[in-house]
């Protein structure tokens, strides 16, 4: 709802610019326009592209008040693309290289559903087909896949012994 002056009263004045900010504030648009960043990706960008740190700032200020870099949202929607292929280990270690915050990590999985065991014991099926009894071969080989992909060993071994029981084993 707006006030007498047709302004959001809730939402962030974005900061004014001056004509270098603007320039910087221009071309993280334009890097938005191509795939979702976070706050660091976009300042790391910028910078390695000779934007001084005051005008990066002020362009990544400017592009918050927008609504168009927002970590937590960013999480969101990488743990949403992400969670049918790589753990829940691996996804929070990559989204901390990406500057995304523990704090937002930890909301944006309360926010998105992820049942690790699932995934699991898809890519085990994927891995291994119709229950079986594994030889000790497979059986280090699947682990040695599941662990590369950073899932904890205690649930790949569930999973892997349920997987065998199934086979009637």
């Amino acid at each position: 709802m707006t006030n007498l002056n047709g302004e959001f009263p809730d939402s962030p004045k974005p900061p004014v610019l001056t004509d270098d900010s603007r320039k910087a504030a221009a071309r993280a648009m334009k890097l938005l326009l191509y795939k979702g960043r976070t706050r660091q990706e976009l300042r790391n960008r910028l910078l390695e592209e000779g934007f001084p740190e005051e005008q990066t700032s002020k362009a990544i200020e400017y592009c918050q008040s927008f609504g168009y870099v927002n970590d937590e949202k960013y999480a969101e929607n990488y743990i949403s693309s992400m969670k049918f292929r790589k753990s829940r280990n691996m996804i929070r270690r990559e989204l901390e290289d990406r500057g995304v915050t523990e704090e937002e990590i930890n909301h944006a999985f309360d926010e998105v559903p992820y049942d690790e065991r699932e995934l699991i014991d898809q890519l085990i099926l994927k891995k291994a087909g119709e229950p079986h009894a594994m030889d000790e071969k497979e059986l280090r080989r699947t682990y040695g896949f599941l662990a590369r992909k950073g899932f904890p060993s205690s649930e790949i071994w569930k999973a892997l012994r349920t997987f065998q029981e199934a086979s009637g084993r």
